[in-house]
């Protein structure tokens, strides 16, 4: 249930980032310098929040707030010099990074079933996107950086998998953030552009505040602490729902329309997720009841 609350509250990002009027570098700062800054008074209220040292143990989590400030740099490079369909589409390739990279570096393996899901969510993006997916040269460079991104975003995943060995994920993702904020910060001033001008509107903070709350602490803040449960393969796999929910909520916020195809996308997605979760499914459903009290009873 964490695990989908997560991928319905990232899936808001992009309307959020559609409300912001903020350059993408600023937003970025303010995003997660504030929420560095929540996490940090929080912890440090409860006096537990502890000083980085550099160690082994530690470049875990300054190695993934790296990578986790490229994917979203790229991220919004992509957007801006590709269509977004083309983009969702090549995004979409990140399930495959992080499968052959926790096959390596956890030795994780990769059910039957995630590979069956993994082509029909794929399916489902393709079909919703169709007819506004453009390869054409103009838009090369803006497809190549969006497939770097989908790689760059599984490799966060898998050193904050790394990190969170040693760390507990209040301590990952303050350091994360932070770090992020800190690159955020640099490039905002090197392209000479105002972190507070009336210019942005009243819009543009309350955007920044929803993109903190949901997005942020209950998206990838859920994600980084399910990193410990989950099989990364699945976990890359189920982001694959999100162009569909961004598409239902983009269309009762912003009464965008939706394609003729959706129905069929959204089927596709549906029996993805279905056969993903099948072993929680079928435990939960046909678990007897005598089976799930006497479950419950201590050993």
């Amino acid at each position: 249930m964490l695990y989908f609350l997560a991928l319905l509250c990232l899936s808001t990002s992009p309307n959020w980032a559609k409300l912001n009027q903020m350059p993408a570098e600023v937003l970025g700062f303010w995003r997660l310098a504030l929420a560095a800054l929540i996490l940090i008074l929080f912890q440090t209220l409860r006096s537990e929040f502890p000083r980085l040292k550099m160690n082994r143990q530690n470049i875990w989590v300054i190695v993934s707030g790296f990578f986790f400030f490229l994917h979203l740099w790229t991220y919004k490079y992509a957007a801006k010099h590709t269509t977004i369909s083309t983009m969702m589409v090549m995004f979409s390739t990140n399930p495959i990074w992080a499968s052959v990279g926790s096959r390596i570096f956890f030795n994780e393996k990769i059910a039957r079933r995630v590979y069956t899901a993994y082509f029909l969510a794929l399916a489902g993006v393709i079909v919703l996107v169709y007819d506004s997916l453009s390869f054409s040269r103009e838009h090369t460079n803006g497809n190549l950086i969006a497939l770097i991104s989908a790689a760059l975003y599984s490799f966060y995943m898998l050193t904050g998998k790394k990190a969170r060995e040693t760390h507990s994920n209040q301590v990952y993702a303050t350091y994360q953030y932070l770090l992020c904020a800190v690159l955020f910060l640099f490039v905002s001033l090197f392209n000479e552009q105002p972190l507070i001008s009336i210019d942005y509107g009243t819009i543009s903070w309350v955007a920044v505040a929803g993109l903190i709350i949901f997005p942020t602490f209950l998206g990838h803040f859920l994600l980084t602490n399910l990193v410990k449960t989950m099989n990364m393969a699945i976990l890359s796999c189920g982001k694959l729902i999100e162009p569909i929910i961004g598409s239902i909520i983009a269309y009762f916020v912003f009464k965008e329309a939706i394609t003729s195809t959706f129905a069929v996308a959204f089927v596709l997605t549906a029996l993805s997720i279905i056969i993903l979760f099948w072993p929680q499914i079928k435990k939960y459903f046909y678990t007897k009841p005598h089976e799930n009290s006497s479950s419950r009873r201590p050993n």
